[in-house]
């Protein structure tokens, strides 16, 4: 991480802006930066870069403009998001399993100046008019050429070719320059765009690695899609710590056998990941001494860990290895943080969120929006700082653009101090809702049905409205073990839940339905009550 001036890969105290550092020691440039399919080392890899962020300046994009990634992941998806920051450019980087339909709407909002891509996806895209914003469509893996929907089209290879070993002076940035756009699900079915800036991403970065001792001996596995802000931990953390990254493929991500494996063969020693792929592995007894041998750290945010699976998962880690929850939204990225302690094991409720990162300050706010701070007092938490993102691409109207210009985000969840200070999340203000006069956090339903052993994933979901109100909860159940009936969840539940809490029906998966970040979504499992094909119903 560097501004303007060349620094060596562990010169992080006076950075404002996110760049590979161009100069490295020669022991440094021959360590691996990459690792598994495409390995690189850094010499490799900042080579690729600069070539491909000469290319870029070649076109004359200006800072600010675009550049849209979508292709499967691999070390050179990292290449584009690195060059196109480089040469001042925000990198909007999507999943290569996203429909076409969502990328062209992405498009079309981003206006891009450039298309790193491959082969397939470009052919997915069709015929069809592109934007006019385009002056490069750049395509991996094939020799594609000529021009698509009028836009010039060119291999990786043609474009970066005569770059390489160029020397060129690149843009100077400011930290509040745009470093990415990544764009998440938003409220009318249309992607929005969250902003973020270097500093957000230098002020993240520099926490992290003042937390945590990582450096050139670490291996971090790259679990999470790049269009998920947990990747900036993994791939900017790491490359600036001058570590290696296991960039695990989509193939991969919830093969459990391929997970283990690739723990095993690269010594993985730094795990992010939301709780349930974290589940996934625990549950297949897939952690064995050799796999998870060499770890670490073991970090998961995204989700709450329920208290029976984190127990699980600590059973299966080498003594040492220490584990953390982190927490924030895209808006924020990671705004708390939590070192698990041996007695957090033992709690009936999940962990706690805990404390705020370096250049964060966290707010409780009552319904009137009264600062609250008594223990056990449950409020919406507003984040405020440098953790804070610009807010959302174009949307400049929207009710959150006025927080975010003043540099606070209100979360939407809701949380409440415990005695020592350290914050607790009590669930989303959208999913709060109210039955039989009662208010309910359907979340803490979910908690309570996993505490039954037979149960691995909980989702509930509300139908109707007033007295027509009713409480259905999904549910999947561990591998070999008894399906349980709706009697004896329901008597499960009322043990730890008033009964206008307990559950009116439930109903068995074979695994529940994720969304692209890992998280149960509802959205199908509403729409499965009308078209049960959705979903795959275990008989």
């Amino acid at each position: 991480m560097t501004g303007n001036a060349a620094a060596g890969p562990l010169d992080t105290a006076r950075s404002t802006v996110m760049r590979l550092p161009r100069h490295f020691p020669a022991e440094q440039a021959r360590r691996p930066a990459f690792v598994g399919t495409g390995a690189l080392t850094y010499g490799e890899f900042t080579e690729r870069v600069d070539a491909a962020s000469c290319r870029l300046l070649d076109l004359e994009v200006q800072v600010g403009d675009r550049a849209v990634i979508w292709m499967d992941k691999q070390p050179r998806y990292a290449e584009a998001i690195f060059a196109a920051m480089q040469a001042g450019c925000a990198y909007v980087p999507l999943d290569g399993r996203q429909p076409a339909a969502r990328v062209r709407a992405v498009l079309a909002d981003a206006e891009p100046a450039v298309l790193f891509t491959d082969a397939d996806h470009l052919r997915a895209l069709g015929e069809e008019a592109l934007p006019g914003s385009l002056k490069m469509i750049v395509v991996s893996g094939g020799q594609e050429a000529g021009t698509v929907a009028g836009i010039p089209v060119r291999s990786w290879d043609a474009f970066t070719g005569y770059a390489r070993g160029r020397v060129t002076i690149l843009p100077r940035l400011k930290d509040t320059d745009l470093a990415a756009i990544l764009y998440t699900s938003g409220s009318t079915g249309t992607p929005k765009g969250v902003t973020i800036s270097h500093r957000n991403l230098v002020n993240f970065v520099r926490w992290a690695r003042e937390e945590l001792d990582v450096g050139p001996v670490d291996v971090f596995a790259n679990h999470a899609s790049f269009n998920f802000d947990l990747s900036t931990f993994d791939l900017f953390v790491a490359l600036t710590a001058g570590a290696a990254v296991w960039i695990v493929g989509d193939a991969q991500a919830r093969d459990v056998s391929a997970l283990a494996e690739g723990m095993r063969e690269h010594s993985v020693t730094v795990w992010y990941s939301v709780p349930s792929v974290l589940n996934l592995l625990t549950a297949s007894g897939a952690l064995t001494p050799e796999a998870a041998g060499s770890l670490r750290y073991v970090l998961f945010a995204g989700e709450v860990f329920p208290i029976p699976q984190l127990r699980a998962l600590t059973e299966q880690l080498p003594g040492d290895t220490v584990l953390y929850n982190f927490y924030g939204p895209t808006e924020t990225n990671v705004c708390t943080y939590h070192r698990i302690r041996p007695g957090d094991l033992e709690r009936d409720t999940p962990v706690p969120v805990g404390r705020a990162i370096d250049g964060a300050r966290l707010e409780v706010v009552d319904d009137r929006g009264r600062t609250v701070t008594g223990a056990d007092t449950i409020g919406e938490l507003v984040v405020h700082g440098d953790c804070v993102t610009p807010g959302y691409w174009r949307l400049q109207t929207d009710p959150a653009a006025a927080h975010h210009r003043r540099g606070s985000h209100p979360t939407g969840d809701l949380v409440s101090y415990e005695q020592d200070g350290l914050l607790v999340y009590r669930g989303r203000k959208d999913r709060m809702v109210k039955l039989s006069g009662y208010r309910v956090e359907l979340g803490e339903i979910e908690a309570a049905a996993l505490r039954h052993p037979a149960l691995a994933e909980t989702a509930v979901i509300v139908t109707g409205e007033g007295e027509r109100a009713r409480l259905t909860l999904y549910f999947s159940v561990h591998e070999g073990a008894r399906k349980p009936g709706l009697l004896e969840i329901k008597r499960h539940c009322a043990r730890h839940l008033p009964v206008y809490m307990v559950p009116h029906a439930v109903k068995c998966l074979d695994r529940l339905p994720l969304n692209p970040n890992g998280k149960a979504d509802y959205r199908r499992l509403s729409a499965a009550r009308s078209s049960p094909a959705l979903i795959a119903v275990a008989p």
